[in-house]
Parts: structure tokens; C-alpha cells; sequence
């Protein structure tokens, strides 16, 4: 009867066990790729919403009617309705000619550790009533 015996040596080299090692270290990794893709969409998401809540703040402000008041509240409203911000800091600058919107906030963060706050401005031109008689 013939024995098999390995060496200590031989032992050290065998591939035995290298897959689960492989995995151990591979996959937190590609775990935090798919996760910060992920927040990158969230992030995205957030911005255009700000954009577009910026852009309702300028619509409504800058009208013969309109006010910094009005389009503050025409933000809040569209932000209430779409969400995925908080944190939420509305600024609505009416002047002699023009009127600027500034939205910030934080997108939701699914990876701790960066900051995934979003800022949108949105600005045109006041709108005026010309009579038939002065156009």
C-alpha cells in the first residue's frame, strides 16, 4: 500500500480556499461601487428637482404681480410635492429688472461620509404690462 504524504511546503501553495479569499476582499468593493452609483442617481435626482423648483420661484415672482413672497411659496409647494430634499433654503431676489432664485438642499445620502448637497439658481427678467398705445 502506497501513502501519500505532502509536505508543509506543499500545502502553502495549493489554490485551495483562494475563491472565498477572493470574494472576501473583491466584494465590499464592488458593494460600495454599486452603492455610490446609486447615490450619484439620488444626487442627480435632487439637483434636477431644485432646478425645477427654482424655476417655479422665478415663474411666479416675476409676473406684474408677483412677489419675492409668491415665489417663495411656489418653491415650497413644488418641493413639498416632489421631496427627496431636506434641509431646504429657499432665496427669492426681486429687483428693478430681474429676479433670481436660489434653492439649496441635501440629497438623500446613502454613503456616509460626502457631502451630497445640491444648489440651483434660476433668474429672467421681470414681465411688464406695455400698453397697446407704447408698443
Amino acid at each position: 500500500m502506497t501513502r501519500h504524504t505532502t509536505r508543509p511546503a506543499d500545502r502553502l501553495h495549493g489554490d485551495a480556499g483562494m475563491t472565498t479569499l477572493q470574494v472576501a476582499i473583491i466584494f465590499p468593493a464592488v458593494l460600495l461601487w454599486l452603492l455610490l452609483i446609486v447615490q450619484y442617481g439620488l444626487w442627480w435626482h435632487a439637483k434636477q428637482v431644485a432646478d425645477a423648483a427654482a424655476a417655479e420661484a422665478v415663474a411666479a415672482a416675476r409676473i406684474p404681480a408677483g412677489t419675492d413672497v409668491a415665489g417663495h411659496d411656489a418653491a415650497v409647494a413644488y418641493l413639498t410635492e416632489a421631496g427627496h430634499l431636506s434641509n431646504i433654503t429657499v432665496t427669492v431676489d426681486v429687483g428693478t429688472s430681474t429676479v433670481t432664485a436660489t434653492v439649496t438642499g441635501d440629497a438623500p445620502q446613502l454613503v456616509p461620509g460626502f457631502d451630497w448637497g445640491v444648489t440651483a439658481s434660476s433668474h429672467a427678467t421681470l414681465e411688464q404690462f406695455v400698453p397697446a398705445a407704447d408698443r
